[in-house]
């Protein structure tokens, strides 16, 4: 009941302020669109105002409520909502691409946002291009930024840069070159030919993240100049969409030559209106830009741009969007209950196209709005659930909303008690409710009375009051437990702001009579007093009230009711003050009484206070209020209008006393008019006095005009309304500044006090002028004016007529109008006739327009004449006009007072006049005025004479003109008008002289200053020159020159540089040209070229090379010669391009291989060419793209988890991108177990492909180490391994112990011994050992032991004799236990025999260790130890010792102790014995290491291992140095049999040896081998392809200097003169290149050029002499040289002398030489006829297998050496058709050592490198083989490729090559070939030799000749071997297949062959291996 009360009491309090409370309204609204990055994030700001202040909530488009989400999104107290800035990766949908509203609530509703469409944007990297649209000269180029799709939208562009520092912004007029559109594009206008170097960037913004981004640079491309060219729209703006009042730009970009102009039109309908500029509209060439648009501006615009070649156009839209906004009307509204509701939604831009109006009240949409665009919402019968916040909401199709809100307040009403109590009687005791129940609006509060006091405010009495949803208030009454003093008359009153209604019922509580405490009571004198006397108890009889011990009422003012309330009225203060009594009495007499005090005060009175009518604006008013009665305290208070005043400025209240007050305004304003209110209370009552304050205010008129394009005969009207002035006011009119009078037709009339009508019902010129409206009152007098115009069409006042003139006089023609306005004077003339067109006449020279229209015409000609027309208008009514002829009478006349005529001498003189003027004319011509000239005076002369349009046209010629024809003449003309007369002066000439001393002053690139002399007698003969110029072999162009003053002189300019020209000059007089002068051979300057290389080609080598190609500039744009060329390249990463410069001519371009770059990058490539001057521009950039190669790096962050004990999950990281180079085709992982104690020899590695970042490899060993690697691979090949690591797999439970066995230890007592597992799969955590008993067939027991982990053996106890015992054992980890054993069995005896407990099992141990061997028996036996089959006695060896306990003891292990020991024993009852395998692991032997092959760059090795020590193999180490270098060394895996040394210097020899180790240790050194790789010091070109010279340079051709394999690194070049001893240095470092060039050498000269030739291999040195070309570009005749004394050593005797000897001994050796090579000839074919004789003694010598790895399907190895032809060919593919993975094929076989049969002697070194696969070189053969023939030994000799005596065929097929064409031929030349791969042997087999016939020695030539070149042998050093006794008479004949292979066999040993191996010893077998 108390919680009720509580409520009760604060509704109340509320509902005592509903006339203060007010709706939610929007302060910020949030706006309706907001985008944000990712990483600056966004916030939306809403905040609202509102009685009470409302609440700020966010809401979703589906309304659902928004909350925090954490680091994503956050609402602030404040009402903010926050999206805070994320990673790409926590993008959201729902939060960062979606609709929010914000929503403000209050008590008395609430109202949504605007809808909120939130989009956030992920930043993305981006790049910007330029795309360039060349122009000719002269014209405009564009230059457009490309911004990816993707970020378009988001991207502004702000500025171009002209590099380094020059910026241009947008703007719509730009600054005359330059010129960037508001749209981005830039303009470069008047393009120049230096307009294309400067490179151009432009900047961009993104507007949410604000990066700017720079373009890549970009230059302007001049293309070729077609002449004219029609304009080209190439962009315009397309759609515009521009919100009102902003600034629009249309832009319409055209492109032509010349430079097209521009034209715009609006489009209205089928009209096109030309845009004028005006003030909003400004037309700047391709830019239209509209400022501040309104909706009339939006249509349809064209574009037309034109130029002399034609024109263009395009329309663009432009659309003027207005904001939308709403209004709801009214914005709040009172209704009272029943009553209907009427909002209307205003839309401020209906036009817009449609929209749906959605109406809300309290935020929730209602029902059947939404759907249409209806305005309006009626809400009908208001009830009280009605009222709050209606909304309405606009959506447009364009997705924009706006909102407006408006309250619904219900009416006031006052209240009305719908419920009340009733009237009880009852016995004190039970619990009494009382209830009142009331409505009304503002919602009434409900107060309680007892007897008209408050209720007791005790515990029993509880108050409860609360409002239900219909707004009824329920007010409760709760006594619990009556009691006598509760009885009395309660009453219930509702009262609000509205009014009061109340209730009022008694209570009867049977009871004594009691009167409760009466209060202190104040009356109000005057006024009524109601005491009531609280009396209780039930029945009263009666009560009586009392004071000063008389009953009342004691007068007529008093009266006491039946009920006991005593009345009095009125109430006096001396009076009635004082102590009533109050007593009450029942039927049996009991009585009660209480006194109470009445306290009487007396309320104010205020004296009244006046204001005088006559104040005005700016007096001072004073206000005094003055209280003539009333009790104090008082309280006085001004109020104007109902409110408050409180100082401020101007006004001032002043407390004089506690009666008195004055308010004071200090200046009286408008807004001090009002009701003035003083206001006085005391506690009994308040009273007040209010007077009006008027100040007198001047009126005001609001503006008027009169409309515009009145005319005559029409109405108009006009009113005048003063707005504000106090009454009384008077209006009235004025014209022109005087009073309206009646004939002026004009009619007044008052619609009101303040407004008057002013109306004309017909207009005529009289009432044009100026109407003032007059108002005024008793403050002032105002005026205001309006211009009324009459317009009235033109009238004539001057009417024009027909005029004639004299010619050369003056004319006026009047014409004159009249009307309103002032009409407009236009004259015309008409072009054609009278009826055609007619043009405009303007004021100009000779023609002027007068202000009153009159036309003058001054020195009226011909052209004059004709019709003219005067207009007259003022745009009102039709236009007059008035057309009239004008006439010249013109006398004859002539253009020109005179004439001259000039004709050569001999020639006819011909002497013309032109005469105007009226005809008819008559013409005569006079010599010197006096002498008529016609045929008949001079037979040399005749006359005619024309009759032309304007007049005659006469001609005097004279024949064969003489000097004496010189002089004056005159043609004298007249007709009817007058006359005239021309001068012609004839004169006679002859032509000049020529020029001479023409010379070039200066020259530079292209111009040329030349002057000349000219001796003429009469310098004004001469009247110009003509200057010829012309290049070689091309037609002459001239240059006039009109200033002929001495000095003589000319600029012959626009030339092309670098380029020879022939000069003339030629002299032009009357009489003609003269003779040319003498040519002038001149050569201008050379300038950098103008354009850049072209036909850029690149194309990449390798992943780190690119060659680039290219060709010279065109020869019109090199201006001088080429000397070389700047290659560029930069990646995008790279700021500028990284330069290299190639020197070279202009002939064929050059190339250039770019090394050293990243690996599958792509790059740009740039080329300029330069010359003396300079470099040229760059080419446009080329694009090209390095190979792929493997990745550089390994795979990142390789990881290994566990997944079972056979499996194991392995993951890693892809490496970092820029170490892929290519594209990753996957990963190769590649897991090996770890080698430990327990190997057994099966270490290979396994390798699996995948192309994801995880795999399982699966079916590993249990509990095993792994070691695991992981790399990446693209098409090229395998990628760097990954950092080993190591893994193992999971537990699991262990397999079978290994063996088990079971003794009698004795007669009680049994003893069980076992193996641990093979595979024990984990920690063996205990043994478990298993017994079962057997009687006979009867199983007696079955028990299971627990063994620990340690032990491996048990004995059991307390066995009965002849009682079968079974045992078995299993073993366990912590997975669980293993398999079991086998199940042995044992019988229990009285007699123990000899056993042994132990096991033989195989010992592995590393060497200098120790090992003890167990030997534990049973049944104290005779034990001893054998080694091998030898007893070992204690002692016998010192590192062997037999301890008591039987163990065998080994100390210092050495490999002779490796072997089997055996342990026996005996004793009565038997025997038994064990064996021990015995293996020391020692270090392993030496690797066997050969060479395989050898390239320019890289070696390859192969080994075996023959001895790996009996332990694992963990890696090699390769050590190689240089010829004097330092040594490095390479770790290879523990599984290579091969590997390949790169990037080694090209033909350097190196020294190798390998180590391999194990775990025991490292092995010796393998024996140590010198390989050299391939190549040779640069060798000697041919000096007359070498070398090119030209008149003033000389050029090398670097690129045919041969390289011998090895590439030149770069060239040191000198020259000097064939006549200097001085050597000139050029480069010192000249990198290579296709071709160089020495410049700057004399013409027709010798001189000599050395140069060197540097590569890796050594260098070589070339001396050259040339002679330059003459001047002419012919060769130079024979240098004669001076005579002079050479030094030279050749010159020496003592050098000539012993050269001369040695070179006849030279010769005599040579002949020598040929004799003993055809006796050898003859000697081979002599063995060769007796070749067969050694077949027998060649059994020993068989062929091997020949090995290879793959087979292909139907392929058969030959079984034997009879499957094998001796001379099979093998069959080889072609260069284009060589698979990469070619297979080596080694041929072996086997040799005894024998003697030397065949006559072919060991090749020598010579050099060839003429196959495309191989390269074999040679060591000197001196010392190594034998010579059949001779016997002798052969030194150092060279043979002939072609000598057939030394040709020998060894040919074996492949069968692996069956389906290749190519035949591959063997020889014993210099020259023998090999490939650079090898494939490792598969099998060795040894085949049986085969008879084979004998091939002619001519069959086998020609192929002897091939195989040879193309077989390569890689030297290696080899100790010498001892020769055999080459005079064994017996020596056995080999046949020629045998002497094939002894041929190899002598090539191998005659070279340094890492292919052959030597025999140790001359009686082993030695294998010998051919790989091809």
């Amino acid at each position: 009941m108390l919680l009720l009360l509580v409520v009760g009491t604060l509704i109340g309090c509320n509902n005592a302020f509903d006339s203060h409370l007010r709706g939610p309204s929007f302060v910020m609204e949030p706006p309706s669109k907001l985008e944000f990055s990712n990483s600056s994030g966004g916030w939306l700001d809403c905040s609202a105002s509102g009685n009470p202040q409302p609440s700020v909530d966010w809401q979703s488009a589906d309304g659902t409520s928004v909350g925090d989400v954490a680091g994503i999104r956050k609402v602030l107290r404040n009402g903010t909502l926050v999206l805070q800035p994320f990673t790409a990766a926590a993008y959201r949908q729902d939060i960062h691409n979606t609709v929010y509203r914000c929503v403000v609530s209050n008590t008395v509703g609430r109202i949504v946002s605007r809808d909120v469409q939130i989009r956030a944007v992920v930043t993305q990297a981006f790049r910007v291009d330029v795309e360039v649209i060349g122009a000719p000269r002269g014209c405009s180029a564009v230059l457009k930024c490309i911004v990816p799709t993707f970020a378009k939208e988001l991207v502004r562009i702000i500025s171009w840069i002209q590099e380094p520092t020059f910026f241009i912004y947008p703007s719509l007029q730009g600054d005359g070159k330059f010129h960037q559109l508001p749209s981005g594009e830039l303009l470069i206008h008047n393009l120049e030919f230096s307009d294309q170097f400067p490179t151009y960037r432009c900047r961009t913004m993104h507007r949410l993240s604000r990066q700017v981004i720079v373009s890549s640079p970009a230059n302007v491309r001049i293309t070729e100049n077609r002449g004219i060219v029609p304009p080209v729209i190439l962009h315009h703006s397309g759609m515009v969409v521009v919100a009102q009042d902003e600034g629009a730009a249309l832009i319409c970009i055209a492109q032509g030559c010349p430079p097209p102009e521009y034209r715009w039109y609006l489009l209205s309908g089928m009209e096109s209106n030309l845009m004028i500029s005006g003030p909003r509209i400004r037309q700047l060439a391709s830019v239209l830009a509209i400022e501040a648009v309104t909706p009339d501006d939006g249509g349809t615009y064209k574009c037309t741009s034109f130029n002399a070649g034609g024109e263009a156009s395009a329309e663009l839209r432009l659309i003027v969007s207005t904001a939308l906004h709403v209004e709801v009307s009214p914005p709040l509204l009172s209704v009272h209950m029943g009553g209907t509701a009427e909002f209307k939604c205003l839309v401020s831009a209906p036009n817009e196209g449609p929209h749906l109006v959605t109406w809300y009240k309290d935020g929730r949409q209602l029902p059947n709005t939404g759907r249409s665009s209806s305005e309006a919402l009626v809400i009908s019968n208001v009830g009280r659930e009605d009222k709050g916040m209606y909304q309405c909401i606009i959506r447009r199709a364009e997705g924009d909303t706006a909102q407006a809100s408006a309250e619904l307040q219900l009416g006031d009403a006052p209240p009305t008690l719908l419920y009340s109590f009733i009237e009880q009687t009852l016995q004190p005791g039970p619990a009494v409710s009382l209830k009142c129940s009331a409505s009304g609006n503002p919602t009434p509060q409900i107060s309680w009375t007892l007897d008209g006091f408050p209720l007791p405010s005790h515990g029993r009495f509880v108050i409860g009051q609360y409002v239900t949803v219909h707004g009824d208030v329920i007010s409760h009454v709760n006594i619990s437990h009556v009691m006598v003093e509760d009885g009395g008359e309660y009453s219930c009153s509702a009262e609000n702001r509205a009014g009061r209604s109340s209730h009022s019922a008694r209570l009867n509580v049977y009871g004594m009579p009691y009167i409760r405490l009466i209060p202190k009571v104040t009356a109000v004198a005057g006024e009524i007093l109601q005491l009531k006397c609280p009396v209780a108890g039930y029945p009263i009889e009666e009560v009586h009230w009392e004071r000063g011990g008389r009953d009342l009422p004691g007068d007529l003012r008093q009266k006491v009711l039946h009920d006991g309330t005593l009345l009095i009225n009125p109430v006096e203060k001396k009076a009635d003050s004082g102590v009533y009594t109050c007593w009450a009495r029942n039927k049996q007499g009991q009585s009660a009484r209480r006194s109470g005090e009445v306290n009487v005060i007396v309320p104010p009175k205020v004296s009244p206070f006046y204001i005088e009518d006559t104040l005005h604006i700016g007096d001072r008013a004073s206000l005094t209020c003055s209280v003539t009665k009333g009790d104090l305290p008082l309280t006085i208070s001004w109020r104007k209008n109902g409110r408050n005043i409180q100082p401020v400025h101007m006004v001032s209240i002043t407390q004089v006393d506690q009666f008195t007050s004055i308010l004071v305004i200090e200046k009286l304003s408008s807004e001090h008019n009002g009701n003035y209110t003083c206001v006085v209370s005391n506690l009994a009552a308040e009273v007040s006095h209010t007077h009006q304050l008027v100040v007198n205010v001047p009126p005001i008129i609001e503006p008027f005009s009169f409309q515009d394009g009145l005319s005559e005969g029409m109405r108009t009207r006009t009113v005048c309304g003063v707005s504000s002035g106090d009454p009384p006011l008077v209006v009235s009119w004025l014209k022109d500044g005087q009073p309206l009078t009646p004939s002026l037709g004009v009619n007044v009339s008052a619609l009101d006090p303040y407004s008057s009508l002013l109306s004309i019902s017909s207009l005529d010129s009289r009432h044009s002028g100026d109407f003032t409206c007059v108002a005024s009152n008793p403050a002032a007098e105002v005026r205001y004016t309006a211009k009324l115009q009459v317009k009235v069409p033109p009238r004539w006042e001057v009417e024009p007529i027909d005029v004639s003139v004299e010619r050369n006089h003056q004319v006026s023609i009047n014409c004159q109008a009249k009307g309103v306005p002032t009409p407009t004077i236009t004259w015309k003339k008409a072009i054609a006739g009278k009826s055609g067109d007619y043009e405009t006449l303007k004021d100009h020279t000779y023609t002027r327009l007068l202000g009153n229209g009159t036309l003058v015409l001054q020195h009226v000609k011909e052209d004059r004449e004709g019709y003219y027309l005067c207009q007259a208008e003022n745009g009102i009514g039709p236009v007059i006009g008035k057309v009239i002829q004008l006439r010249v009478n013109s006398p004859p006349y002539f253009a020109a007072p005179s004439r001259l005529v000039s004709v050569r001498k001999g020639d006819t003189a011909f002497l013309k006049c032109d005469v105007n003027g009226d005809k008819p004319i008559n013409v005569i011509w006079l010599r010197d005025s006096k002498y008529e000239m016609n045929p008949s005076s001079n037979y040399r002369t005749s006359v005619k004479q024309d009759v032309t349009a304007k007049g005659v046209t006469a001609e005097l010629q004279i024949a064969s003109a003489q000097s004496t024809d010189s002089g004056t003449y005159f043609c004298q003309a007249s007709n009817m008008y007058g006359k005239d007369q021309q001068l012609v002066q004839l004169i006679v000439q002859e032509p000049p002289v020529s020029p001479q001393n023409l010379e070039a002053t200066t020259t530079s690139s292209t111009s040329i200053n030349i002057k000349w002399q000219h001796k003429s007698e009469d310098s004004d003969r001469i009247f110009k020159f003509i200057v010829e110029y012309r290049e070689e072999e091309s037609s002459w162009k001239q240059l006039d020159l009109m200033d002929i003053s001495a000095p003589y002189t000319a600029v012959i300019e626009d030339l092309k540089p670098a380029t020879a020209y022939t000069v003339r000059v030629i002299a032009v007089g009357p009489a003609g040209e003269s003779p040319p002068c003498s040519e002038l051979h001149v050569r201008t300057e050379s300038q950098r070229p103008s354009g850049p290389p072209l036909n850029i080609s690149v194309r990449p080598l390798s992943s780190t090379e690119l060659i680039v190609t290219w060709t010279p500039p065109s020869p019109e744009v090199r201006h001088g010669a080429i000397q070389g060329f700047n290659v560029g390249y930069r990646t995008s990463n790279m700021g500028a391009f990284n330069f290299t410069t190639v020197m070279g001519d202009a002939q064929d371009g050059g190339e250039l291989v770019l090394g050293d770059l990243d690996k599958y990058t792509r790059y740009s490539i740039v080329v300029q060419a330069f010359n003396e001057v300079g470099a040229g521009p760059l080419s446009e950039p080329s694009a090209a793209q390095t190979l792929e190669d493997v990745p550089t790096t390994a795979p990142e962050d390789v990881r290994c988890a566990s997944l079972t004990s056979q499996s194991l999950q392995i993951s890693w990281q892809p490496p970092p991108l820029e170490d892929c180079n290519g594209l990753l085709q996957g990963y190769k992982l590649t897991y090996e177990s770890v080698l430990d104690d327990n190997w057994k020899g099966n270490d290979e590695i396994e390798t699996r492909k995948t192309k994801a970042l995880t795999t399982v490899i699966t079916g590993l060993k249990k509990f095993t180490n792994y070691s695991l690697q992981v790399l990446a691979f693209t098409k090229v090949g395998d990628g760097k391994l990954s950092t080993a690591i190591l893994c193992q797999t999971d537990e699991d439970v262990p397999g079978h112990p290994e063996d088990i066995k079971v003794v009698v230890s004795s007669s009680q007592s049994l003893k069980i011994s076992w193996l641990p597992p093979l595979e024990p799969n984990g920690i063996i955590t205990k043994y478990n050992l298993y017994k079962r008993s057997m009687d006979g067939r009867e199983e007696v027991d079955h028990i299971k032991q627990t063994i620990s982990s340690q032990h491996t053996s048990y004995e059991v106890k307390g066995v009965q004799s002849h009682i079968e015992y079974q045992f078995w054992v299993t073993a366990s980890t912590r997975i669980g236990e293993g398999q079991s054993s086998k199940v042995v069995s044992q019988v229990a005896t009285s007699q123990v025999p000899a056993r042994i407990v132990s096991f033989g099992v195989t010992v592995v141990r590393a060497w200098k260790t120790s090992v003890a061997l167990g030997c534990e028996a049973v049944g104290a036996p005779k034990r001893e130890w054998l080694h091998g089959e030898v007893i070992l006695r204690s002692g016998s060896s010192p590192n062997q010792q037999i301890l008591n306990t039987g163990e065998l003891i080994i100390s210092n292990l050495q490999p002779n102790d490796m072997s089997n020991y055996t342990c026996q024993v005996d004793n009565n009852q038997g025997s038994d014995r064990i064996t021990y395998k015995l293996i020391v692991q020692v270090p392993p032997s030496a690797p066997l290491l050969h060479v395989t092959s050898a390239t320019s760059i890289s070696i390859l090795l192969n080994w075996k291992i023959e001895n790996d020590g009996g332990a694992p193999i963990t890696g090699f180490t390769l050590n190689y140095r240089k010829e004097h270098g330092n040594l490095d060394e390479v770790h290879l895996s523990r599984h290579s049999i091969s590997y390949e040394l790169k990037s080694l210097s090209c033909g350097t020899t190196y020294q190798l040896y390998l180590t391999a180790h194990n775990m025991i240790g490292s092995s010796p050194a393998s024996h140590p081998l010198q390989a050299r790789t391939q190549g040779h010091s640069p060798g000697i070109p041919n000096a007359s392809s070498f070398l090119v010279p030209n008149s003033t340079s000389v050029l090398l051709r670097l690129h045919i200097w041969p390289d011998n394999g090895c590439t030149v690194l770069y060239f040191v070049l000198q020259y000097r003169k064939a006549l200097s001893p001085h050597w000139i240095l050029v480069s010192n470092n000249l990198k290579p290149q296709k071709r160089t060039s020495i410049i700057g050498l004399s013409p027709g000269t010798k001189y000599f050029v050395k140069v060197e030739a540097h590569n890796t291999a050594g260098f070589s040195t070339n001396e050259l002499s040339f002679t330059t070309l003459t001047k002419d570009g012919i060769a130079a005749p024979n240098v004669v040289e001076p005579k002079h004394i050479d030094t030279s050593f050749y010159f020496d005797l003592k050098f000539v002398l012993p050269f001369t000897v040695i070179l006849i001994v030279i010769i005599i050796c040579g002949m020598i030489a040929v004799l003993c090579l055809r006796r050898r000839q003859n000697g081979i074919s002599k063995e060769l006829l007796s070749g067969q004789q050694c077949t027998s003694l060649q059994k020993e010598r068989y062929y091997a297998t020949i090995h290879k790895t793959v087979l292909q399907a139907g392929e058969k190895i030959p079984e034997t050496s009879e499957d094998i032809s001796p001379y099979a060919t093998f069959q080889l593919s072609e260069p284009s058709t060589l698979p990469q993975n070619t297979m080596l094929h080694s041929l072996m076989y086997h040799e005894y050592p024998m003697t030397e049969g065949c006559a072919s002697p060991p090749p020598t070194t010579s050099v060839l490198r003429s196959s495309p696969y191989y390269n074999i070189k040679f060591r000197d053969s001196k010392n190594y083989g034998t010579q059949c023939s001779s016997g002798q030994k052969e030194t150092d000799t060279e043979e002939s490729e072609s000598d057939p005596e030394h040709l020998t065929t060894l040919r074996v097929e492949s069968s692996s090559h069956l389906n290749v064409n190519r035949k591959l031929n063997v020889r014993p030349d210099t020259h023998l070939t090999m490939v650079t791969d090898i494939s490792p042997k598969s099998e060795q087999k040894s085949l049986p030799r085969r008879n084979r016939s004998r091939l002619s020695q001519q069959g086998r030539s020609s192929s002897q000749r091939q195989i040879f070149s193309r077989l390569s042998i890689t030297e290696t050093t080899f100790t010498k071997k001892k020769s055999l006794d080459q005079n064994t008479v017996d020596r056995p004949e080999l046949s020629e297949a045998e002497c094939d292979i002894d041929t190899i066999k002598k090539i191998k040993l005659g070279l340094k062959s890492s292919l052959w191996s030597k025999p140790s010893n001359s009686g082993q077998a030695t294998d010998y291996s051919i790989a091809v």
